[in-house]
């Protein structure tokens, strides 16, 4: 009798062994990547980290004659302004949510030197129109990142969100429902909030009853600044078309010392009282009502479009190395105009929320806000749609060089019209009018048909090879756009701005609707 009980026993520790062991491997790859992204995760067959315990030491990197990069990995150090919990593997998950951060902190953490190896042969940069500026700039710093500042991040991440989920949880019903649909915009400063007036009296020449709420700093409010607010509010009971206009206080969030309040946007659109949301950067500037947008097949597939910047994904950006896959050959993300479904991804806005919360730890390698979306987005394994065009380039013509003078994105909608007038550059210098005048764009610059932004199958991954797009700040702020060397100079077109119906008489509306730069 004790000898079958010791092989029963015996069976079922062997099978429980088998079990822990299948479970393991199994948290190696999450669901949501694809199956090519297994040879990015085993260079050498490195064994799986456990969650919850000290990053294995990786490897130094190798001396480059090349480069200025120190031969050896230096730690970080500990950054106390994160709020870091050990988040155990132990504890079984309990929601869907659970489920993928438990896998996230299981992802292998690899090296500077592994990542790269791994990632340049996913994102060429031969022809490639990157973030140079971030990337030289961050030369030195980038290999400096070891695997324990990596760890710190995803623990740091984990326990954000698992504190969000909680608080979620146990919160008392209460009147304060998110329901319906709206525009959100964030007026960070003056100039921001004379923007947000031109923005919404283009939305009444359109006859959209999408109600508005503007986010802005308690500390804002100068007298003139209240009395131009007070003229915002005034529009909803002069507004024929019944658009409401709502006025809000940014809450936690206090206004910082630098050019841009990143860490406004994120905020607000987490403190909104909307389910589905457009948020507006108050310097995009729509070409017709959206309501059509949220009634799309895109929308209703995803829940969540987002629009490309002008420079790709580079195989050097710590981003991969702390979402744990592998880089993506596509344009990073640009954050101006973004729609986004609460219902569907409010474990995506309490993400973006902390990025910029800890915009110091984060924002060097995500460009600010514009791509910690998309970066969020690839974390938690949502898929999203956008425009059927990448953007395009518009300003004016310079006298010495055709090709420059653009001060502003255009963006397109889902099918590739253009729905999005971005002056991103404009409120930086004074332009002469026309200010509108050019477009420059990528010759081949629509992705496959069906498809948009985010998807990455060829031949979308090639949109934009041969185009560099280059930001000058003398004399003034604007962008050229070129061909690399060894391309012809027929992969961008330099087009006249009202051949397109949807942009005829747009600068006279702006400066009609009291636009100023």
């Amino acid at each position: 009798m004790r000898s079958q009980t010791r092989l029963v026993t015996a069976a079922v520790v062997f099978t429980f062994l088998v079990l822990s062991f299948l479970r393991l491997k199994g948290h190696q790859i999450p669901d949501y990547l694809p199956q090519e992204a297994h040879d990015y995760f085993h260079p050498g067959e490195r064994p799986l980290q456990t969650p919850g315990q000290p990053p294995a030491q990786q490897p130094a990197p190798k001396p480059d004659s090349t480069s200025n990069v120190a031969p050896t990995v230096i730690a970080a150090t500990p950054t106390q302004s994160l709020p870091f919990a050990e988040a155990s593997s132990s504890d079984p998950p309990k929601t869907e949510l659970d489920h993928l951060l438990q896998k996230f902190l299981g992802l292998p953490i690899l090296s500077y030197p592994e990542s790269v190896a791994a990632n340049s042969k996913l994102c060429p940069t031969d022809g490639i129109n990157y973030d140079r500026n971030a990337i030289e700039g961050n030369v030195d710093n980038w290999p400096n990142i070891d695997s324990t500042q990596i760890a710190q991040w995803r623990h740091s991440i984990v326990a954000h969100m698992r504190l969000k989920q909680k608080e979620e949880q146990e919160k008392a019903p209460s009147g304060d429902v998110k329901g319906g649909r709206g525009i959100v915009m964030a007026a960070g400063d003056f100039q921001a909030t004379i923007r947000a007036r031109t923005n919404i009296r283009f939305l009444e020449s359109y006859n959209s009853t999408l109600p508005v709420e503007i986010f802005h700093f308690a500390d804002e409010l100068s007298k003139t600044d209240q009395k131009l607010l007070e003229d915002l509010s005034r529009l909803e009971q002069n507004n024929k078309t019944g658009m409401k206009v709502t006025l809000r206080l940014v809450e936690g969030v206090q206004k910082g010392q630098g050019w841009k309040q990143f860490q406004i946007k994120g905020a607000a659109i987490q403190q909104s009282s909307f389910n589905e949301i457009l948020y507006l950067d108050t310097d995009s500037y729509l070409l017709r009502n959206p309501d059509y947008i949220f009634e799309s097949k895109q929308w209703n597939d995803t829940g969540l479009l987002l629009w490309p910047d002008y420079t790709k994904s580079h195989p050097t950006n710590p981003l991969w190395r702390l979402l744990g896959q592998p880089c993506r050959n596509e344009f990073e993300g640009e954050s101006g105009q973004i729609f986004i479904s609460r219902t569907l991804h409010q474990d995506l806005m309490w993400l973006v929320e902390y990025f910029a919360l800890y915009h110091e730890e984060y924002y060097g390698f995500m460009g600010g806000d514009r791509d910690s979306f998309r970066a969020a987005a690839l974390l938690l394994g949502k898929k999203w749609a956008g425009p059927g065009r990448i953007n395009a380039a518009a300003g004016i013509g310079n006298v010495e060089d055709a090709s420059g003078g653009g001060h502003t994105m255009l963006q397109a909608d889902p099918e590739g019209k253009w729905m999005f007038v971005h002056a991103n550059l404009v409120k930086h210098a004074h332009f002469g009018k026309p200010l509108w005048s050019r477009i420059q764009r990528v010759a081949q610059d629509k992705f496959a048909p069906g498809t948009t932004y985010g998807n990455i199958d060829p031949p979308n991954d090639k949109v934009g090879d041969g185009v560099k797009l280059h930001v000058s700040s003398t004399p003034r702020m604007s962008t050229t756009m070129t061909a690399f060397e060894g391309y012809e100079e027929s992969v961008f077109v330099i087009e006249d701005w009202n051949m397109y119906e949807e942009l005829r008489d747009f600068e006279q509306k702006w400066f009609g609707f009291g636009g100023v730069h």
